[in-house]
């Protein structure tokens, strides 16, 4: 499976430095579109993906988020409620689904667009498969989000690492996606960091696996 496209823009929040590469994505998501009552219920991937969003016509555009993980400290919270046999907050329950996020900004922004929401380990790269499907339907533009939070929470403490990556795509051959099966590449969890670190030092390949496949990326001309 071989796909092309050009990127228009791509960006990324973070909460933490991650890195020297990456130091000035780690700012305070801007939010002031959104009203305070509204703010409070938003996780912080969901932050994240309302600040990415501010400024792009998301009704001009196709929308994707695609995350691994979901709510997933929510999803926590709510299961610890459950074992403590406490009740569930009707809010938290609603606002854990997986396409909990999109359906929030899509409010925010009154966004009549298509939007969809995927679950997969490789979060941009299925990401952007589904976005280069939506430019062969017609679309012109797609804007991908592919957004992660770690476990941080009272059952199970791991790290408090959330980002979000937005990349707005076109046709074009700018980039060229492949995925073969994985045979013997080492895994790589987060690859929207791989993405962003080849890409501000204008490496022209790279790849990055998954248990099932190896996604090889090929940059074709400059972005």
């Amino acid at each position: 499976m071989k796909f092309s496209f050009n990127i228009l823009k791509f960006d990324a929040i973070t909460n933490v430095e991650i890195c020297d590469e990456l130091k000035d994505f780690c700012v305070t998501p801007e939010l002031n579109h959104i009203a305070p009552l509204a703010r409070r219920r938003l996780s912080k991937c969901a932050k994240f993906s309302a600040h990415l969003l501010k400024e792009i016509d998301t009704n001009s555009v196709a929308s994707v988020f695609s995350s691994r993980d979901g709510e997933i400290n929510r999803c926590f919270s709510l299961l610890d409620d459950v074992a403590k046999n406490e009740p569930i907050s009707p809010t938290s329950f609603s606002l854990s689904v997986h396409n909990a996020t999109l359906a929030q900004i899509a409010i925010f922004s009154s966004n009549n667009s298509e939007i969809s929401a995927i679950s997969s380990n490789l979060s941009l790269e299925n990401g952007l498969l589904n976005g280069y499907l939506k430019l062969e339907d017609g679309f012109e533009k797609v804007a991908v989000i592919s957004y992660f939070e770690g476990v941080d929470n009272q059952i199970a403490k791991k790290t408090n690492l959330a980002y979000a990556v937005l990349v707005v795509i076109e046709k074009g051959s700018q980039i060229c996606l492949e995925a073969t099966p994985n045979t013997h590449e080492s895994l790589a969890k987060n690859s929207d960091i791989v993405f962003l670190k080849n890409m501000l030092s204008a490496k022209k390949s790279w790849s990055v696996s998954d248990e099932v496949l190896t996604w090889r990326w090929c940059v074709e001309a400059a972005v």
